[in-house]
């Protein structure tokens, strides 16, 4: 039996949902204090993770999420443009119109309802998924009994 490749779980500072690590984007404040969108997820320092979602990312902004996280100054307000665009990017947002796009402004009453419920997942049940879609692609899902 195979066994299967780790992946490594993170939790959005945000709703507190739990992902795995290339599901979410990593900001991160590097050794000289400097608070960076990191999109690869490599770079050094103390790194806070958010869902690739504009209503996350709005919620993280507004209650201050990322500052308390990384224990950092105020974060300047051009960080947060990045991992929208980023969440565009990967197609988690499909245009400004969509329900869990941000409200205009500072406005941000309501998030909790805007976005549907992610359940959390555990690395188990990543493991399944993992498996199921080798299983897809390989053509070698589980056999059926034969009775």
């Amino acid at each position: 039996m195979i066994k299967p490749k780790h992946i490594p779980i993170r939790t959005c500072v945000a709703c507190r949902t739990t992902d795995a690590k290339r599901g979410l984007l990593r900001v991160v404040r590097q050794p000289d204090g400097v608070v960076v969108y990191d999109p690869k997820g490599k770079m050094p320092g103390r790194g806070a993770y958010v869902c690739a979602q504009p209503a996350c990312i709005a919620l993280a902004r507004k209650q201050k999420k990322l500052e308390r996280s990384l224990k950092a100054a105020p974060i300047p307000e051009s960080l947060f443009l990045e991992p929208n665009a980023q969440a565009v990017r990967l197609g988690r947002v499909s245009g400004s119109a969509s329900p869990g796009s941000p409200p205009e402004g500072d406005d941000v009453a309501g998030l909790q309802d805007a976005a549907p419920p992610v359940a959390p997942r555990g690395a188990k049940a990543l493991a399944e998924e993992a498996e199921e879609k080798r299983a897809e692609d390989c053509g070698t899902g589980p056999r059926e009994s034969e009775e």
